[in-house]
């Protein structure tokens, strides 16, 4: 028989190669459905005739490209997606080399001749420029504008003619240096704006500062009666910090904005830099508009969280509901929400930058659906902390900056999430727990917190005049101030728990407020070790007899 060690690692690679089987499934599902006909360019497919009952035709379908001069677009050329003998790309860079060779020799107005000639070979029309050839009128062009060959060649010889003029005159010296002195005026308005954008957000990001260290200056520790205004205002400052931050956030994107809208429009002022609009309009511009839009919504929507968590902290002021534990327990939510709106909001914009640049998004999705089923399954465990961490952050088990202590680890909750919750121990070591391996934990800052102090007394001490004492002792420390802020209640002097041969044992209970019940104590042990050497009463002391070989108290002993 197989040892234990041999079937616990048969076992796992029997758990490995079911999930690298799933994967390759996965794949070859997601290659097959993204490969459809758009994908690789296949223009051809059957088409039922429901009206005629004719089983299948075959339907071309064309690609369509724009002819442009000095970026302003002309007209559209239309070829067979496939089995192109002369590729449309070539065909329209061809067309635009000759019109560019054209506008930039010195003709004269009066002399252009833009004619059309029937090729007796093809018998379609061909555009000639001054009897230099251009281009053959297809068909498929005219069909695309609803009219014959000869009746588009006609317009379209009237389109190259403007065209051309045009180009020639925007290129004449008078009118480069109106458009040059235009361009100055708006470089002048750029330099204006942009300084005056990064003045204000210097006067955004100086309030915001200022904000914050007014806040972390006065900010109270805990709530009590005197402290709900100061609290209320805090909430007002805060808000008025993170309306400030989202001011500035958007005054970046507006100088940005200055900037390339006034570079855009410089650029389209001369002929010779006026292509560059289109290109940048088709994709480079649209995927920093993405960006940018994606990062405002991200920021609004940060800021939308932070007011509505403040809210809820200002509506529970008003209630006197107690405000450390909210204030705990919404900031973690708050945080949550952030990161999940954050993830939602760059795969959405990360989809859209995609569809910009040209990929079909349906079969990319369906692909991507297939391979997260695939990787759920090898990914079970990451499921269990998502869904331990939401019931975790749901029932208010505990929050970022409580103390907790999961088994033999504990420590102050510095940060968590869905998935892990990280804690700093005493010794200062970040421990990060998955939130699937928190089965019981305990929470020593919740609400409140409680001090269980024990002292043992030696056994002929007064026992009426130690409680006394101790109450007495007790009393005076919760009336002082600087502890009145930090103890809740009285405290609590039990009596005696214990009596045994080294003394009795006496308890008292203190209730504090949440993480306070260390300093609490360590003080009170000070103040009674102090009050016992003033008092003259001594602690137990475990007592152990030795008897003598010849004691007579020997015989009174009966052996065990």
């Amino acid at each position: 028989m197989l040892n234990r060690f041999s079937q616990t690692k048969i076992y796992y690679w029997k758990k490995r190669f079911r999930t690298a089987v799933l994967l390759v499934v996965a794949l070859v599902l997601a290659i097959m459905f993204s490969t459809g006909q758009r994908a690789w360019g296949q223009s051809e497919f059957l088409k039922l005739n429901w009206l005629t009952g004719e089983s299948a035709a075959k339907v071309t379908i064309t690609d369509h490209a724009v002819v442009r001069l000095d970026g302003y677009k002309l007209f559209v050329l239309a070829a067979p997606a496939i089995n192109q003998k002369f590729p449309l790309e070539q065909r329209v860079q061809g067309i635009e080399d000759e019109l560019n060779r054209s506008a930039n020799s010195n003709f004269a107005p009066d002399t252009l001749q833009v004619t059309t000639n029937i090729d007796s070979k093809s018998d379609q029309p061909v555009i000639l420029i001054n009897d230099r050839y251009l281009m053959t009128v297809t068909t498929m062009d005219a069909q695309l504008q609803g009219r014959d060959p000869q009746g588009w060649a006609s317009q379209l010889t009237q389109i190259l003619r403007d065209a051309l003029i045009r180009a020639r005159q925007e290129r004449q010296a008078n009118f480069l240096i109106n458009r040059g002195l235009i361009a100055a005026g708006i470089v002048l308005m750029m330099l204006i704006g942009s300084r005056l954008i990064i003045y204000w957000q210097g006067r955004l990001k100086l309030k915001q500062k200022t904000i914050e260290a007014q806040i972390e200056h006065r900010s109270p520790p805990y709530l009590d009666a005197v402290a709900v205004i100061d609290l209320e205002q805090e909430l007002h400052q805060k808000q008025q910090a993170n309306l400030s931050d989202l001011q500035r956030r958007a005054l970046q994107l507006a100088y940005f904005g200055v900037l390339s809208g006034g570079s855009f429009i410089i650029l389209g002022l001369f002929p010779y830099s006026r292509w560059i609009q289109p290109f940048l309009l088709s994709t480079p511009l649209q995927i920093i508009a993405i960006a940018c839009g994606t990062y405002l919504l991200i920021r609004v929507s940060n800021l939308l969280i932070e007011r509505f968590s403040d809210f809820l902290k200002a509506r529970d002021f008003a209630m006197l509901k107690p405000y450390q534990r909210l204030d705990l327990r919404v900031s973690t939510v708050s945080q949550v929400l952030k990161n999940v709106t954050d993830l939602v909001l760059v795969c959405i914009g990360s989809l859209a930058i995609l569809s910009v640049i040209g990929l079909d998004l349906v079969p990319l999705l369906a692909g991507a659906g297939i391979v997260g089923i695939a990787i759920s399954f090898a990914a079970q465990g990451l499921i269990k902390d998502v869904i331990n961490g939401f019931l975790i952050i749901l029932e208010d088990q505990y929050a970022v900056g409580d103390v907790i202590v999961v088994g033999e680890l504990g420590g102050l909750v510095e940060n968590m999430n869905l998935r892990i919750t990280q804690v700093r121990n005493n010794e200062g070591q970040l421990i990060t727990i998955p939130n699937s391996s928190i089965a019981i934990v305990q929470n020593l800052s919740k609400d409140w917190a409680r001090v269980d102090l024990s002292i043992r007394l030696a056994y002929d001490t007064n026992p009426d005049h130690a409680l006394e004492i101790l109450r007495k002792l007790s009393l005076e420390m919760y009336q002082e101030n600087i502890w009145r802020s930090k103890i809740i209640e009285p405290p609590e002097v039990l009596g005696i728990d214990d009596l045994q041969h080294s003394g009795m044992l006496i308890r008292i209970w203190i209730k504090t407020q949440p993480l306070q019940q260390w300093a609490v104590a360590r003080e009170f042990r000070r103040r009674l070790k102090l009050t016992l050497e003033r008092e003259n009463i001594a602690i137990g002391i475990p007592h152990q007899y030795l008897l003598a070989e010849n004691s007579p108290l020997k015989d009174h002993i009966e052996p065990e």
